[in-house]
């Protein structure tokens, strides 16, 4: 009897965990985007999923925080660079395989002049390493593949 009761507990248990499950809706529940300028640089640094990442500035760090609200991902916390750049956030090598990745990479001049410059990377670890390493934000997701 004991154990009826025990298989009964565990099943409807499970029923609500799925229902539950079923029902969580993020899409769209965080309606904070701002117009952000990637040229404005004031770094953020942040552990991802385990790696350090780097966003140009707070208003960028906000709306990615806002895309994974909305992905139902946790939200990222804002750290510290030297924090961010230990290991194993801030990989020092990338074992082979993974797609090639194209990111962009915003750039002001001394003289005011913007732009931005498209870089090809192995992998996104090999990206991830780059911007860690060397304090540079990538700007949006990077594309699969090779830059045009």
């Amino acid at each position: 009897m004991n154990v009826k009761l025990s298989i009964l507990f565990v099943l409807l248990c499970g029923f609500f965990h799925l229902n539950e499950a079923q029902t969580t809706d993020c899409s769209n529940t965080c309606m904070l985007r701002a117009r952000c300028s990637p040229y404005y640089k004031d770094l953020v640094w942040a552990i991802v999923d385990r790696v350090c990442r780097v966003f140009q500035n707070g208003c960028i760090f906000g709306n990615e925080n806002c895309m994974r609200v909305n992905q139902c991902l946790p939200p990222m916390v804002a750290t510290s660079k030297e924090e961010c750049m230990q290991e194993p956030y801030c990989p020092r090598w990338c074992s082979r395989g993974g797609p090639p990745v194209c990111a962009w990479f915003p750039y002001t001049h001394s003289n005011g002049t913007t732009g931005g410059r498209d870089m090809a990377f192995g992998s996104r670890c090999g990206l991830d390493m780059y911007a860690c390493r060397n304090a540079q934000a990538y700007v949006n997701e990077p594309r699969i593949g090779r830059c045009d």
